[in-house]
């Protein structure tokens, strides 16, 4: 049975923050990004030392006190205290970048897609995304990328409804060999902040680093259901998106397909051409349908009802559906069973449903009530009496 649940969709949201109490004394700096203002308060025994090294690399987002409007009006506090040490200056640096980017998921939390991925500026203005967990690469690859072009982000990716990235051009968190990544301006690694603007998604890249791939570079398009499970996982606040899986497949249809890039080393990435591209996909390849997903009052007799879910699409005879913050993929008798029983239905009802869509066959009522018994371990049909 085809049935099966994804990894939790939170992969930001989820970030450990150890607790930090609020410091007596030390610098305040106002954050602007994603359309949000956050307070930073800086303490703690290396406060001048973090508040200098903070200054420069978020100097390209640090408002002025009449651009901020004065720090009351910031929307957020974020407090971070540094011991003295350099070590401890920079592990307080990198706790820094993490406390904005957790407050500016919790603020944008049910306005777009929020991506765990990088993204770069185009040459025509729009926006690739690249995506993918913490290791694969995203730093780096944009870090390449976007010497030729424009810095939209290293981490998180706010996509609109509008099928636009909000520019969050953020520190890129940098490896340098310590125990704590870097976290550094865009110019201190020669790279261009992108317009402060909304930029069209023209690209979603998949990234797939492999040290060991003999050749170039190479892409290939994802289809439809292997893209939702690919993204899915990279999302941030799924059970908060109204429509989530519907947003996805539209945003998949919008770029002409995901694109799953193998590549061995970014610096085999160029920088003016872009990552090789594969062929878009086709109209029909792209095209999906968005069945209803309610359900009716459960009737007096004891009959089987679908669970309530947040969105669903289907696609190439796959049926796709959104519970919380998980995935669940339906294939053959069990989609059917899903799309049967948006209305409570009895077995012997809904198992001449199910003959007259895929015809009778010995056993079949066997296939049948084992169908149903994984349908509701999962989580996905419910008895109701």
């Amino acid at each position: 049975m085809p049935a099966h649940p994804t990894e939790p969709a939170t992969p930001l949201a989820a970030m450990p923050l150890p607790a930090t109490p609020l410091p007596a004394t030390g610098r305040t700096f106002v954050v602007g990004a994603l359309g949000h203002r956050l307070r930073v308060t800086v303490g703690g025994e290396g406060a001048d030392a973090l508040g200098a090294a903070f200054a420069d690399a978020w100097s390209h987002l640090l408002l002025s006190d009449a651009a901020a409007g004065g720090a009351e009006v910031a929307e957020q506090e974020v407090s971070v205290v540094a011991p003295g040490g350099d070590t401890a200056v920079a592990a307080a640096l990198a706790d820094a970048s993490a406390r904005i980017t957790r407050a500016l998921i919790d603020r944008s939390t049910g306005r777009g897609l929020l991506f765990h991925a990088a993204a770069v500026a185009d040459r025509d203005g729009g926006a690739i995304l690249l995506v993918g967990p913490s290791g694969a690469g995203k730093t780096t690859a944009v870090a390449r990328l976007a010497t030729a072009s424009g810095y939209l982000t290293d981490e998180m990716a706010l996509v609109g409804a509008d099928g636009a990235v909000l520019p969050y051009p953020k520190p890129l968190s940098v490896g340098r060999g310590g125990p704590v990544k870097a976290q550094l301006a865009p110019r201190a690694l020669g790279l261009a902040v992108a317009e402060p603007r909304p930029h069209p998604v023209s690209r979603v890249i998949v990234l797939d680093r492999d040290p060991g791939l003999a050749g170039p570079p190479r892409s290939r398009r994802l289809d439809l259901i292997e893209s939702l499970d690919a993204l899915v996982p990279q999302l941030s606040a799924l059970a908060h998106h109204p429509r989530p899986l519907r947003a996805l497949a539209e945003l998949i249809r919008q770029v002409g397909g995901i694109e799953l890039l193998t590549y061995a080393d970014a610096r085999e990435l160029d920088p003016v051409a872009g990552p090789p591209a594969a062929p878009p996909g086709s109209a029909e390849e792209l095209a999906f349908t968005t069945p209803a997903v309610g359900r009716d009052a459960a009737e007096g007799t004891t009959s089987l009802v679908r669970t309530p879910v947040g969105d669903a699409v289907e696609a190439g005879g796959l049926l796709a559906l959104a519970h919380g913050a998980e995935v669940r993929v339906l294939a053959g008798i069990a989609g059917t069973l899903w799309r049967e029983t948006a209305q409570p239905r009895t077995e012997d009802a809904l198992l001449a449903r199910l003959r007259d869509a895929h015809g009778a066959a010995p056993g079949d009522d066997a296939a049948f009530h084992d169908a149903v018994g994984l349908l509701v371990d999962a989580g996905v049909l419910e008895w109701r009496r």
